[in-house]
């Protein structure tokens, strides 16, 4: 059994950014897809688990950014599991360019019961056969970012579209990371070299639901909460910058 998914790929147009660089909500896809691939690969993957009654979903992802390739410049992109714990795990990405880091980061995952939406311990469905590649990237601990947003500036507000829901039917973690790099102008984005980026996911949005997008000021860059209705957040962010 593979533990480590390793592809060439190329940044095509529809990964590009409006200076037709590879953008970073399209690496964000891009480690989505990497995990769907190789969790199929290992057993873990969506029809694997729908038949056993189960979900995995992305609770954290952390990715650092060094260089920006343009399109048509071919990859090398990256991906495996970590040991898992009782009831989540790391996986861990990375993209090179000629050998030089484009970027890195690792996602935390969990799976889930559909009947009950309890979460369920991996020893139940993880293939004990899978030797794990031993190399972690990232060993520092995920950010605490603070809910409360109150008082913040407000960007904008969202309405959760039938294009943004995924197989579990409701709004997909890329769509969010979508909608928060869109809620900020172009122009803002030039004026930074983003760094790092973390989100983590709190809770599910769905299709007519209006969510705010609210921004705060730290000391290397801003955090950002996208909101329900109620101020509790389905998302909170770091974005760190130069």
């Amino acid at each position: 059994m593979e533990n480590k998914l390793c592809k060439n790929i190329k940044v095509l147009a529809s990964m590009a950014d409006n200076h037709g660089k590879l953008s970073i909500p399209a690496v964000f896809s891009l480690c989505m897809d990497l995990a769907t691939e190789h969790g199929a690969m290992i057993k873990l993957g969506f029809d694997d688990l729908a038949e056993k009654g189960l979900f995995w979903l992305t609770t954290k992802t952390k990715l650092k950014f060094s260089i920006m390739p343009g399109m048509l410049t071919d990859l090398l992109a990256e991906s495996w599991p970590e040991k898992p714990g009782r009831i989540r795990c790391n996986r861990f990405y990375r993209l090179t360019c000629g050998g030089e880091l484009v970027a890195e980061g690792k996602t935390e995952w969990a799976i889930i019961s559909r009947e009950t939406g309890k979460l369920i311990p991996l020893s139940e469905v993880y293939p004990e056969e899978l030797v794990h590649h031993p190399e972690v990237i990232c060993e520092e601990p995920f950010a605490r970012i603070r809910d409360d947003f109150a008082g913040c500036e407000e960007l904008e507000r969202y309405k959760v579209r039938s294009t943004d829901i995924d197989l579990g039917q409701h709004m997909n973690n890329v769509a969010y990371v979508r909608v928060l790099f869109g809620a900020i102008p172009s122009r803002e984005w030039e004026e930074k070299r983003i760094t790092e980026v973390e989100v983590t996911f709190k809770s599910q949005s769905f299709e007519g639901e209006e969510l705010t997008i609210c921004r705060r000021e730290i000391e290397d860059g801003f955090e950002i909460g996208i909101l329900h209705a109620d101020g509790k957040p389905a998302v909170v962010a770091i974005i760190r910058c130069k």
